[in-house]
C-alpha cells in the first residue's frame, strides 16, 4: 500500500519539529534555571511556588520581574531557537548537511531536557523538598496555637518597621568599609539591641518575615498544601492561612486597632488578603499614594520612597492616636529592594546605589523615630525595628561579595519600651518574636509560647518546644512540609 504525499509530509514536519520543540524547552527551563540563581541566590522551594510570576501574574510587585521572566527566560529562547530552525531546515530542504541518524535527532535534545530540569530541580531546592514530602514529617507535636492568658491593666501600643533587605551584618566595618547603619544607631540610642536574631529556617523574602515574626510560623504555599494551581498562589487566594491565629488576631480580639503602611502594591504576594484576614482594618499601599496623587518622582519600580512612606505614616500615627484605642501600626520599608532605588530628596553621598539607598530609607526612619519621641508617642507605645529578611546574595545582587564571606548573618532587632526590657538568650529567631511581642506589650502566654516560637524576654525554659533540639534537627523540623497542619492553616473558612 502506498504512503499518501500528505501523510508523508506530515511525518516529515513532525520528524523535524519534535527536536527543536524539545531543544526550545530545555533552553527555557535552563534560562529560568539561571535567571532565579541571578536574582534570588539560593531558595528553597516553598519560595519559588510562593513569588514565581507563572503561577500568579498580578502578584509580582514589579513589572519588571515578569518582563525579564518572558522576555528573557521564555521568548527569547523561542526566537533564537525558530532562527536557527529556520536556517537549518532550509539548508536541509537544498540536500544540504542532511542528517539521517534518527535517534540521535531526539536523543540528544531528550538530553538536554533531562539536564536542564535536573538543573532548575537542583536550584529550586526541589530534590530536599521532595524528601521532605516522602518521609512525611511535621512539626505539629511542637506547634502551640497562639494564645493569651492574661491581659495588661494598661495597653501599650505598638509600632512594629521591617526593614526591606536589611540586616544587623550592615554595620560591620571590617566587611563593609563603613558602618552602614550609623545613622539608625543614632537614632535608636539607649533602645534594646538583639544581636542573636535569626531569620527562621526555609524564610528569606518578605511575606514569609511577616508571617514569620506575626504568626510564629514558617510560611508554606497553599499551592502545596491543597494541591498545585495558579488560583491559589500569592494573590488568587481568597483567604490568606485563615485558620492560623497571627498578631493582628489576638491584638483586636483584645480592643486593639490594626494599621499597616506600605510603599509596594497592597495585593503583591497577597499581603492585602493576609492583612484582611488577620485584624488589620487599616491597609495603604501604592494604590492609595497614587490615588492621593503622589508625584511619580516619588515613585520607583517597586512603590513609594520611604521618605514619601514615613510622612504617611506620621498622618496614620496621628489618626490612631485620635481614636482613643490602643493601637498596632505595622511599617514596611523598599528603597532598599533590589534594584536600589534612589531620588532626588536623598543625600547623594558617596559609595554604591544600594549605600546610598540604606542611607536615605534609615534618614526616613530616624526622622519617624525623632517625632515620636518629640510629640510624647513613645511614652505608651512599644517599637519594634526589625529585618524583614536577610539580604538577598545573589550574582545579581549588591553587596554579595561581602556577604558570601561573612560566616554568621544575624538580623537586625531594637526594641524600644517604656519598660525595661532584657533579653533572657541571646540567640532567637523570627519564629520566636510573635511571643516576644506579646510579652512586651505586657500579655500573659502559656509558658511564654506562641506557635513554634518562645518568648525571649520571660526567662521562659525550652524544654519540651522545638527549641530545645540541636540546630540541625530543629531546622529539619521546621522544614518539614507539615502538610496536614497546613491544609488547617490554609483551609477556607
Amino acid at each position: 500500500m502506498k504512503q499518501s504525499p500528505e501523510g508523508g509530509a506530515s511525518r516529515s514536519f513532525l520528524s523535524r519539529s519534535v527536536p527543536w520543540v524539545l531543544t526550545t524547552f530545555a533552553l527555557i527551563v535552563a534560562a529560568l534555571a539561571a535567571w532565579v540563581r541571578f536574582e534570588f541566590g539560593e531558595v528553597t522551594f516553598e519560595q519559588v511556588v510562593s513569588n514565581f510570576p507563572v503561577f500568579d501574574l498580578q502578584s509580582v510587585g514589579n513589572p519588571m520581574i515578569f518582563n525579564q521572566v518572558v522576555l528573557g527566560c521564555v521568548l527569547l529562547p523561542i526566537l533564537a531557537v525558530g532562527l536557527i530552525a529556520m536556517v537549518v531546515n532550509g539548508r536541509s530542504g537544498r540536500g544540504a548537511g542532511r542528517i539521517h541518524i534518527g535517534w540521535l535527532r531526539v536523543g540528544v535534545p531528550l538530553l538536554a531536557v533531562a539536564v536542564s530540569l535536573g538543573t532548575l530541580a537542583s536550584v529550586t531546592a526541589f530534590p530536599r523538598y521532595a524528601a521532605a514530602v516522602l518521609a512525611d514529617r511535621t512539626f505539629a507535636a511542637s506547634y502551640l496555637p497562639p494564645a493569651v492568658t492574661s491581659i495588661p491593666a494598661r495597653p501599650l501600643n505598638l509600632i512594629t518597621i521591617h526593614l526591606e533587605s536589611v540586616e544587623a551584618t550592615f554595620a560591620d566595618e571590617a566587611v563593609f568599609g563603613e558602618n552602614l547603619l550609623a545613622g539608625l544607631d543614632r537614632a535608636t540610642q539607649g533602645w534594646a539591641d538583639y544581636p542573636g536574631l535569626q531569620q527562621d529556617p526555609g524564610g528569606g523574602w518578605t511575606m514569609a518575615g511577616l508571617v514569620g515574626t506575626q504568626c510564629g510560623i514558617p510560611l508554606k504555599s497553599p499551592s502545596l498544601a491543597l494541591g498545585l494551581s495558579p488560583n491559589q498562589a500569592g494573590q488568587g487566594v481568597r483567604h490568606y492561612l485563615p485558620g492560623a491565629t497571627c498578631l493582628g488576631d489576638l491584638l483586636a480580639a483584645n480592643g486593639y486597632l490594626n494599621a499597616f503602611v506600605g510603599g509596594a502594591d497592597a495585593d503583591f504576594g497577597g499581603k492585602s488578603t493576609y492583612l484582611s484576614d488577620h485584624g488589620y482594618r487599616i491597609d495603604q499601599g501604592l494604590a492609595d499614594w497614587v490615588a492621593g496623587g503622589e508625584d511619580p518622582a516619588n515613585l520607583s519600580s517597586w512603590g513609594l520612597s520611604d521618605a514619601r512612606l514615613f510622612v504617611h505614616a506620621r498622618d496614620t500615627v496621628r489618626q490612631l492616636r485620635a481614636t482613643g484605642k490602643p493601637y498596632n501600626l505595622t511599617l514596611l520599608t523598599l528603597d532598599t529592594h533590589e534594584p536600589p532605588a534612589t531620588f532626588v530628596a536623598c543625600p547623594a553621598g558617596d559609595g554604591s546605589a544600594m549605600a546610598r539607598a540604606l542611607r536615605c530609607s534609615l534618614q526616613a526612619v530616624a526622622g519617624f523615630l525623632a517625632d515620636l519621641k518629640a510629640d510624647g508617642s513613645l511614652d505608651d507605645t512599644v517599637v519594634v525595628l526589625t529585618s524583614d529578611h536577610l539580604k538577598m546574595a545573589a550574582a545579581g545582587a549588591s553587596y554579595r561579595a561581602e556577604l558570601t564571606g561573612v560566616p554568621e548573618r544575624a538580623l537586625l532587632l531594637r526594641v524600644w519600651s517604656p519598660r525595661p526590657v532584657t533579653f533572657s538568650r541571646d540567640r532567637a529567631d523570627q519564629l520566636s518574636l510573635l511571643a516576644t511581642t506579646l510579652e512586651l506589650l505586657g500579655f500573659g502566654l502559656p509558658d511564654g509560647r506562641a506557635g513554634l516560637g518562645v518568648s525571649f524576654v520571660g526567662g521562659h525554659p525550652l524544654a519540651g518546644t522545638a527549641l530545645e533540639l540541636p540546630e540541625a534537627e530543629y531546622q529539619e523540623l521546621v522544614t518539614s512540609p507539615s502538610t496536614q497542619l497546613y491544609r488547617q492553616f490554609w483551609q477556607d473558612p
